[in-house]
């Protein structure tokens, strides 16, 4: 059937207010994020009536790249508080890479190299940037020459990988044959 203007507009909202639900059932909430977001790992209430108001609740998981639980907005309680810490802390991980994954799909995350060394940009452009650098000779010991003219006569690619979230890194032009290197191990630290 053919949908009202009204009616595909409500449809069109509700599509651009996508979530993830990335915790289940903790505290009485589900937590997770929205697709139009702020650029800054964190969780919130995410069930129907818990969205906005009274009942939403927020909490940053890092700032600038360094893991953190703080900033804590909404009305929980110090016992429901205590519990999504515990959860978040068990599941750091997996929660980190689905918000890489984000960041990704957002165009939030660059990788440009220069030399052996590898930028990755978090949050380009933003008041919440940070960059992370990671040396090619240290991380591959061997698999990259150590004398600077080479580089240039071996081309080397870089790449973020989403579905594996991932940089890909090597002198293969296909993604699959490169060396990888996990994003949840070098973007987010204590």
């Amino acid at each position: 059937g053919i949908m009202s203007n009204d009616t595909s507009r409500k449809v069109l909202a509700r599509f651009k207010e996508a979530m993830a639900v990335v915790l289940r059932n903790v505290a009485d909430h589900n937590w997770g994020w929205f697709s139009r977001e702020d650029q800054r790992m964190h969780l919130q209430t995410v069930e129907d009536d818990a969205r906005e108001g009274p009942k939403k609740v927020r909490v940053w998981l890092e700032n600038k790249g360094k893991r953190t639980f703080e900033g804590v907005t909404g009305n929980i309680s110090g016992a429901a508080l205590k519990k999504l810490k515990t959860r978040v802390d068990a599941e750091r991980d997996q929660i980190e890479d689905k918000w890489i994954v984000f960041m990704i799909g957002n165009g939030w995350l660059t990788a440009k190299l220069k030399g052996r060394i590898v930028t990755l940009t978090a949050y380009p452009g933003t008041h919440n940037t940070f960059t992370r650098e990671i040396d090619l000779s240290r991380e591959f010991p061997g698999a990259y020459p150590d004398n600077e003219q080479s580089w240039d006569r071996v081309p080397v690619y870089v790449d973020i990988d989403r579905e594996h979230c991932a940089l890909a890194v090597g002198t293969a032009k296909k993604m699959d044959d490169r060396n990888h290197i996990h994003l949840v191990d070098v973007l987010f630290v204590d």
